[in-house]
């Protein structure tokens, strides 16, 4: 709830910015968010389809390094008949080295959790969690993103894939 209360808000106060004003500022303070599909794979157990979200918070240290905070999350639901939601994904320290103005490669280390959602209970698990990742800005300020996230929740090995496309403002 808290992620989708950040994305309401970014969305509205680039609403108000024009597209000139942020690239004129490419250092200090960042802050993006994305949308995309996903799959959520679970070693000995099903694949599944997901929405996939990515948020962003924290700082161009120079024109080739991006340091921040990385909330990277696939929701779908558990299927064979449950309508338990699932949010499974990984909050970590994120670092993206831009090689060149239009290439961003990624990476993060942070909590990795797995959450099932259901009106009577819920359950959680936490583990150790890793994300890389392949961005292109085709766009001023827009960007189309892959990347991989590996946990192990609960002792089950999960990998989350994604593609989606994401804003990111300087």
């Amino acid at each position: 709830m808290h992620r989708i209360m950040a994305m309401t808000a970014l969305v509205l106060s680039l609403s108000s910015v024009s597209v000139g004003d942020l690239l004129a500022q490419r250092s200090g303070f960042i802050i993006g968010f994305g949308i995309g599909a996903g799959i959520s794979a679970v070693s000995g157990g099903d694949t599944r389809g997901a929405v996939a979200t990515d948020f962003k918070i924290g700082a161009q240290v120079n024109p080739s390094l991006q340091v921040y905070y990385l909330g990277r999350t696939n929701w779908f639901t558990e299927g064979g008949g449950s309508d338990n939601l699932v949010v499974a994904g990984l909050s970590a320290v994120g670092v993206t080295y831009l090689p060149s103005p239009k290439v961003q490669l990624s990476g993060g280390m942070g909590f990795f959790h797995w959450t099932e959602v259901n009106i009577e209970y819920g359950e959680a698990f936490g583990s150790f969690g890793l994300t890389g990742g392949f961005g292109y800005e085709f766009a001023d300020l827009w960007l189309l993103d892959l990347a991989v996230t590996y946990g192990k929740p609960g002792g089950v090995s999960v990998w989350e894939m994604r593609a989606g496309i994401s804003i990111l403002s300087h």
